[in-house]
């Protein structure tokens, strides 16, 4: 199957585990349109019955109808906003790093992170930043 997401930074519940892209919608979160099926182990919208992913931002692909209402999918999945510089508050130190490790090319995820973390030293206590590499290494997969 042909599918451009990491699945190790999907939910356990998430459709794109068990359907190739095209073949699920994606809503901007979860809401009263999709309800948990308990027999499918996914969400599925009320009024069609297509699997729906609630978390976008997890699979890397703005929310659409893409099933349901045939809506294209996108070519490549979107790699969000681009990183910009470092932030100067920690709560964004993870969201960054996850930014760069979205916009870094094959083969350099290793090299990246090693940069962010020796230039967020100088900034953030040494706690934040593992919190911070741990969510961008589960971005990476």
């Amino acid at each position: 199957m042909d599918r451009p997401w990491d699945e190790d930074a999907l939910c356990v519940v998430c459709p794109a585990l068990v359907h190739d892209r095209g073949r699920f919608d994606i809503a901007d979160g979860p809401g009263p349109d999709s309800r948990y099926d308990t027999s499918r182990g996914y969400r599925r919208d009320s009024d069609t019955g297509v699997p729906v992913c609630v978390h976008p931002h997890k699979i890397g692909v703005a929310s659409g109808r893409y099933a349901s209402a045939g809506q294209r999918w996108p070519e490549e999945a979107d790699r969000g906003p681009a990183p910009g510089p470092m932030p100067d508050q920690a709560e964004g130190l993870a969201e960054w790093m996850t930014a760069l490790v979205r916009h870094t090319g094959p083969g350099q995820v290793d090299v990246v992170l090693a940069q962010a973390e020796r230039a967020a030293a100088g900034r953030f206590p040494a706690a934040v930043i593992v919190d911070a590499l741990r969510v961008a290494l589960a971005a990476a997969g």
